[in-house]
């Protein structure tokens, strides 16, 4: 289990987990889909956090039918989410991607 990195306080011991502590995952998530305005993907942490983090999706292309698309961070738990792209513009119809890569960051909250 991921262990939430710490602001080093006098006293404290040294440890492995504090030493390799993450608050912070990063990933792509290649995306495709067949004639839809809008899709779903799970997407499982590469290390669980001890609660549900703060999230961030964005698509890094704005060629062809991306750039009326956004993605969004859903159901976030723990463990990981739901990626959630759909597309913006009502007036258009249903489109096609293949392979469009869409990047995720997932931070600790603050207290």
């Amino acid at each position: 289990m991921a262990v939430p990195a710490t602001l080093w306080q006098p006293g404290m011991r040294i440890t492995d987990a504090r030493m390799n502590a993450k608050d912070y995952q990063a990933g792509i998530i290649l995306v495709s889909f067949t004639s839809q305005t809008s899709h779903t993907q799970a997407v499982v942490f590469p290390e669980p956090f001890p609660v549900a983090p703060i999230m961030n999706a964005e698509i890094v292309s704005g060629a062809g039918v991306t750039g009326r698309f956004e993605a969004r961070p859903i159901n976030v738990s723990a463990t990981g989410f739901t990626l959630f792209v759909l597309l913006t513009d009502g007036a258009e119809g249903a489109d096609t991607w293949s392979n469009h890569p869409v990047h995720w960051t997932a931070r600790m909250p603050t207290t």
